[in-house]
């Protein structure tokens, strides 16, 4: 049992390339067997949808860190507990043993790390020289126990300059009273939305209304506040996360919830919040949802971003070669200014499925916007730019050529 297997869990970021390609290559340099990845995440497994990664040609690797969307496939696909569905860990410690698979490295958010915990338990259970290690990956920045999710950095550099434009774009077009909104990601965290207190705007232009999550949304009071600013300029920016809540505790605009998970298909938080200006003030109001783009958006990526993505595969690597097992590598703060970190762990079964808010003392409820800690911690996690090779005036995203393995005789 000395070869490992990756697998990427969740909605991708502009990072997760990176992560697997410093795993590839400390996979290499420092571990042993075959590093095998499963296709599509946990699903991948289950099918036995597997690629050789250590096979990978080193420029296909090169070009795995620097596209957007993976180049793997993740999926949604979680490992339930063994009590409601024992089939599904049959099949997957079937896997493991006929691929001979000593170390899991599984890439993912909250419910990954669930999930990562649960292998450790199904190695446990059928008795497996199993480790299991959960590397961070979520634009929502919302993992306990790292002081930032890979991912979330390249998010909130792209939505920040996307909002310094628009609002720019917004200024010009606002002849009379005008309302631009951008809606964000973010089912219970504000993270993202933060991006309205990092963005730089003209001294010309008020700076943006904040929508956040962790602060209960009071129609009355946020128009009379948007009333107050067109005493001073036809122009208003707002950032609307799209998990808003009223002192009900409902969210603004829910379209459905899952059953599972807590993982609810939100959206349209933005056009109920101008639907609320219009009706309320009779103004001109334009919604944009960056969607997909806030996530996938690599010619904007942060170099700082990079470098933990790149780092925490490297730590992982060192740990399961350690023969530690069960933690989560996470990225550990030592100091704002200047920005320093490095790579630790916690304990899987510690930070499984919980959930890290935009802390309340942060937060200007009264203005909607952030304050001042909130930018120190922030505006260090956007720094630095990267290139990338263009071609025709695009930039190359080639389409990684993994080499298969086939699904073995039981």
């Amino acid at each position: 049992m000395n070869n490992a297997l990756y697998f990427q869990s969740g909605g991708v970021t502009a990072v997760i390339g990176a992560t697997a390609a410093a795993l590839i290559q400390a996979h290499r340099q420092n571990g042993s067997g075959r590093l095998l990845a499963a296709e599509h995440g946990l699903s991948g497994v289950i099918n036995e949808r597997l690629v050789d990664a250590s096979a990978l040609p080193e420029p296909m690797r090169c070009v795995l860190s620097q596209i957007p969307g993976g180049g793997l496939g993740s999926g949604r696909t979680l490992l339930a507990p063994h009590d409601e569905n024992p089939e599904q860990w049959l099949r997957v410690r079937d896997v493991l043993v006929k691929h001979q698979i000593g170390t899991v490295y599984v890439n993912g958010g909250n419910g990954s790390m669930d999930t990562a915990a649960k292998l450790v338990e199904l190695g446990e259970r059928f008795k497996l020289d199993l480790r299991v290690i959960g590397l961070p990956k979520t634009i929502d920045n919302d993992l306990e126990g790292t002081d930032a999710s890979p991912g979330f950095g390249s998010a909130l550099k792209y939505l920040s300059v996307s909002l310094m434009e628009a609002a720019r774009d917004h200024c010009a077009m606002a002849t009379k009273p005008s309302v631009f909104i951008m809606e964000v990601m973010g089912r219970h965290t504000g993270w993202l939305a933060s991006c309205g207190a990092v963005a730089r705007l003209p001294s010309a232009i008020a700076a943006p209304l904040i929508l956040l999550p962790e602060a209960v949304f009071d129609p009355a009071h946020f128009v009379a506040t948007v009333r107050q600013r067109f005493d001073n300029g036809n122009a208003v920016v707002c950032v609307v996360s799209e998990g808003i809540r009223t002192q009900d505790g409902r969210f603004y605009a829910l379209q459905n919830a899952a059953s599972q998970y807590g993982h609810e298909q939100l959206g349209g938080a933005g056009f109920a919040i101008g639907e609320l200006l219009r009706t309320q003030l009779g103004v001109k109001v334009h919604v944009a949802i960056p969607d997909y783009m806030q996530r996938a958006a690599r010619h904007l990526a942060s170099a700082t971003d990079i470098a933990q993505a790149e780092a925490v595969a490297r730590h992982a690597v060192v740990l399961s070669q350690s023969g530690q097992t069960g933690l989560m590598v996470t990225v550990v703060r030592e100091s704002d200014s200047p920005y320093r970190w490095h790579c630790g762990a916690v304990v899987l079964q510690d930070i499984a499925n919980c959930e890290r808010r935009l802390p309340l003392d942060w937060i200007d409820t009264e203005n909607f916007t952030l304050r001042s800690d909130a930018l120190a911690y922030l505006r260090p996690l956007i720094v630095g730019e990267i290139s990338l090779s263009w071609t025709d005036g695009l930039p190359d995203y080639p389409w990684v050529e993994w080499p298969k393995v086939a699904p073995l005789l039981s």
